[in-house]
């Protein structure tokens, strides 16, 4: 409840609802919880109806903080592309033709894993809440860092944020996967997201400007024109 009210001092309005646990619009089967309406400046937590009261609890938390350092500490969302103006036909071309099947995925996936290197250790420092729920997800989804199809770059780059994800928070990444033996793309990732994020925590919360510089180096890293993107806050 704590968490709840610091987040409602900062959001007009915050709805915190059940959603079926398996053939949901809204949710994959490994996504327990989720925020969404962030834009509409409305977020309406979702989690499913199979959680058990811990594990609702830790569920709201989570994305609770989610919130909390979205709205208070700055930390926004990678969105995209900007759009370009109309009658920019060229730019505009070049923006569809750039938007690959797993774009959304590598961004969501990108401002998740920096939120979750302070959100993990803020649950249990500032709430005495564990983070059993994310951490065992993390663990049992590990097909996630299969080797995928070596033209898909984003779903590789994301691989590697996964990757490095789970060597920070739980360690020994090299037992599930060989990282000598990966693609260029995940390698790419993987380093990249070392160099911005490694020193993400708690104790060291980015402030907005160095957040924001993180994740465009990680993306011109990757490739990537850092004015080509905007982000949600």
């Amino acid at each position: 409840m704590k968490l709840y009210h610091q987040a409602k001092s900062l959001i007009k309005e915050i709805r915190i609802v059940t959603v079926p646990g398996r053939g949901s619009d809204h949710m994959r089967v490994d996504s327990p919880a989720a925020t969404i309406g962030l834009p509409l400046g409305i977020p309406t937590i979702q989690f499913v109806d199979s959680l058990s009261r811990m594990q609702r609890i830790e569920a709201i938390a989570h994305e609770l903080v989610h919130l909390l350092l979205v709205y208070r500490y700055g930390l926004g969302l990678t969105m995209g592309f900007k759009i370009p103006w109309c009658g920019h036909n060229g730019d505009a071309f070049h923006y569809f033709m750039s938007v690959g099947e797993k774009w959304e995925y590598l961004l969501g996936q990108l401002s998740n894993t920096a939120h979750h290197l302070v959100l993990i250790d803020y649950l249990k420092e500032k709430c005495g809440i564990e983070s059993h729920l994310h951490l065992d997800l993390l663990r049992h989804h590990s097909s996630v860092l299969e080797r995928g199809s070596p033209n898909d770059k984003e779903s590789l780059c994301a691989r590697g944020v996964v990757a490095f994800e789970y060597e920070k928070l739980i360690g020994n990444v090299g037992r599930l996967i060989n990282l000598d033996d990966q693609t260029e793309w995940f390698t790419t990732s993987y380093q990249s997201a070392q160099k911005h994020f490694g020193k993400y925590c708690f104790k060291t919360i980015p402030i907005p400007s160095s957040y924001k510089e993180d994740i465009l180096s990680f993306l011109e890293d990757l490739g990537y024109q850092k004015q080509d993107f905007v982000f949600f806050s």
